[in-house]
């Protein structure tokens, strides 16, 4: 056969010199020869409630899939429609949609096949079980009865009133329109997420106060978002459970809930990560929002444009358009309501714009610490769409291309380069350019086509290497806090993983890799997991990599240097000024029933080349991980030990002593980190 000559070929190709074999193009796609007999409406009309027919005539209908099991909502089957009705048909296998995607013209022939109906939504099965229940179709027989035919024809909902909707309308996708969740809903996510994984109802209703039930799944990947807040418009599968109506979504992006509220609010506070998750594509008009962040742009030195700020929450960041002149600082906390505003691409990054008018509010707090992350200019450029307007750490590039910072220069690593970009108005525009190896902070945005680093001012540029401010963690505001959210772009700055550490050396330097980890990896590795706050134990796969809640993790096996010698490490720039610390963490396991369990401790060192960690009374005071599911607050009090200290401090979570047990180690991850200090 063809496809064994190419196997054949590439699997030897170390042993020949070249495979040369040409093959024929494959041949143009030919629809299966079969004509509908029956429209959907004819079929359906056909079926008495409360009762079944076994179809024994060679009859054919003919729809387009627009629902099918690809996030969960739906299982074990597909809803195809004609112009005249919808249907679902039932198979019993998994992953349908990898065979009837959205889009899809199929076939069904109905000969053998039942009709019934499950509490008057019609249906269509294959047979009887033993308890007498209609059955799914056989997944060996799924491509007898149900035939692909052409792929990617559009499938467009109706649009219809609530009012309007009656049983003609079941198992076909329309769309709803100025529909809204109560507003006591509006914190709450699409359904349940906890081991039970209950299916959720909520009630949905529009301006003229029609309402709706939209049911979700506890086993869609999307159960554990949270529902919008604005008005507008849904897309869904209508639905009848006996007389009660009903809808259904197959993803989050069927609910475009971005407008404003019939009453108008109040604003919810809500992300920066979950407005930016709103734009599909076109500029919109938010609904009645709230959003918090810090300000990481420089308005003093000018190198960003009038009237803008950059606000950074969390791991996501956004420019905001305000117009006239900005008077925050660096380090401002700032509650921006954003009711009404425009959230629109411009010039290839995203920007709110405020209405005119908008009174800029007065921070809620000043000088707040933002941790940049520690990235190549590779994964900059791969990440970009994803960590636009957030700070980020540069180290070891060299920039080139003008004896100035003015306009665009080229600035390198060694994974590669981006263009960094200086403003002719910036207050350092006209200063040389440094000509060797520096450590660059700052953040990135498109401009076009293009990708731009820029930094705030000149301070964000430091000679690699030097022992300096910009190294490690600088504690400007107590707390400095440190989560994981968005490590799949890798380590925050002064964040480090070890192997092979000791009471005495600090670790050999680690391989961390930020694609998802599942809980029950078995590779040794340090690992992106799922944070175990709001899971459990028994949280599968897809529910960890559906969690935007993450933790920095180890998976300890026999391999050299994890165990012992695992560590998470925290190197802090200095002390200087400041006394009386305290550091916690939750300490997470996360591989429930593992049989070895792991001791680990919080220790300390001081200096540029520490040889000497002094361990430090935490509580609890046993800190383990291993054969339980478990999320613990750990606290470290140093009390005066790293007062006023002006030099590098080093703060370890490390297992110094090997496990005890049997089998397999744990998947250990740390969460939520907390510097305090007076």
């Amino acid at each position: 056969m063809k496809t064994s000559a190419l196997i054949i070929c590439s699997a030897f190709a170390f042993a020949i010199i070249s495979c040369n074999k040409k093959f024929d193009e494959p041949p143009a796609y030919l629809p299966p020869d079969l004509t509908p007999t029956l429209t959907i409406a004819q079929l359906k009309a056909m079926h008495t409630t409360g009762s079944y027919e076994t179809i024994s005539t060679d009859d054919i209908i003919e729809g387009i899939v627009i629902a099918n099991d690809s996030s969960g909502n739906f299982y074990k089957q597909i809803i195809i429609e004609d112009s005249t009705a919808g249907i679902a048909i039932n198979i019993d296998d998994y992953n349908l949609y990898t065979s009837y995607p959205v889009g899809r013209n199929v076939y069904v022939k109905l000969n053998g096949l039942i009709l019934y109906d499950d509490n008057r939504l019609i249906e269509i099965g294959a047979g009887k079980d033993a308890s007498n229940n209609i059955s799914a179709i056989a997944a060996p027989l799924k491509n007898q009865y149900v035939i692909k035919g052409a792929n990617n024809i559009p499938a467009t909902p109706k649009m219809v009133d609530i009012g309007d909707l009656n049983d003609s309308y079941q198992n076909m996708l329309i769309q709803l329109t100025n529909m809204e969740f109560d507003e006591a809903d509006t914190s709450k996510t699409y359904a349940d997420t906890s081991a039970s994984h209950n299916a959720v109802n909520f009630v949905l209703k529009n301006c003229s106060n029609k309402s709706i039930t939209l049911r979700s799944s506890g086993f869609a990947n999307f159960a554990g978002a949270n529902v919008p807040n604005g008005n507008g418009a849904i897309t869904c599968i209508y639905s009848v459970y006996n007389t009660g109506k009903q809808i259904f979504i197959r993803d989050t992006g069927d609910v475009q809930f971005n407008g404003i509220r019939c009453n108008g609010g109040p604003a919810v506070e809500t992300s920066i990560a979950n407005i930016r998750s709103m734009y599909k594509g076109s500029d919109i008009k938010l609904g009645a929002y709230k959003i918090g962040g810090v300000v990481i742009s420089d308005a003093v030195n000018k190198n960003i444009a009038n009237g803008n700020v950059v606000l950074q929450d969390g791991n996501a960041g956004i420019s905001v358009y305000f117009g006239g002149t900005i008077t925050y600082n660096t380090g401002d906390s700032i509650v921006l309501d954003i009711t009404g505003d425009s959230l629109q691409n411009y010039n290839g990054s995203l920007e709110i714009k405020t209405a005119s008018g908008t009174i800029k509010p007065t921070p809620v707090a000043t000088g707040r610490t933002v941790i940049p992350q520690q990235l190549s200019i590779a994964q900059i450029n791969s990440n970009l769409s994803d960590i636009e307007f957030t700070l980020i750490k540069i180290s070891n590039a060299t920039a080139s291309g003008g004896a100035t910072y003015s306009g665009s220069r080229t600035l390198t690593d060694a994974s590669g380069n981006i263009t960094l970009y200086t403003a002719a108005s910036a207050s350092f525009a006209n200063d040389n350019l440094p000509t060797e190896e520096s450590d660059w902070i700052g953040f990135a945005k498109f401009f076009g086509s293009t990708k731009e680093f820029t930094i705030r001012n000149t301070t964000d540029v430091t000679t690699s290497g030097s022992n300096n401010d910009s190294d490690g963690i600088e504690l400007t505001t107590s707390p400095a806090n440190i989560n994981f959210d968005n490590i799949a772009a890798g380590l925050p700055q002064g964040v480090f993983v070890k192997t092979a550490a000791s009471s005495t050396f600090i670790g050999a330097d680690g391989v961390y890799s930020g694609n998802q980890a599942s809980w029950s990896n078995t590779s040794s590795g340090f690992k992106n997991y799922a944070s175990a706050t709001g899971l459990d134990a028994a949280s599968s796969s897809a529910d960890q990599n559906a969690s935007i809640n993450r933790a920095l993790g180890v998976k300890q096996t026999s391999a050299t240097g994890f165990d012992p010698g695992a560590a998470f490490v925290f190197e802090i720039n200095n002390t200087t000024g400041k006394t009386n610390f305290v550091f916690s963490f939750l300490l997470q396991s996360l591989a429930d029933g593992v049989g070895r369990t792991t001791t680990w401790q919080v220790d300390y060192a001081l200096g540029d080349n520490p040889d000497t960690f002094i361990p430090v009374t935490t509580s609890p005071s046993a800190i383990i991980t291993g054969s339980t599911f478990s999320n613990t607050s750990v606290t470290a009090n140093f009390g005066s030990a790293l007062n006023d200290k002006n030099s590098k401090v080093w703060i370890r979570i490390v297992t110094l002593s090997a496990t005890t047990g049997s089998g397999s180690r744990a998947s250990t991850g740390i969460d939520d980190v907390e510097i305090k200090w007076n």
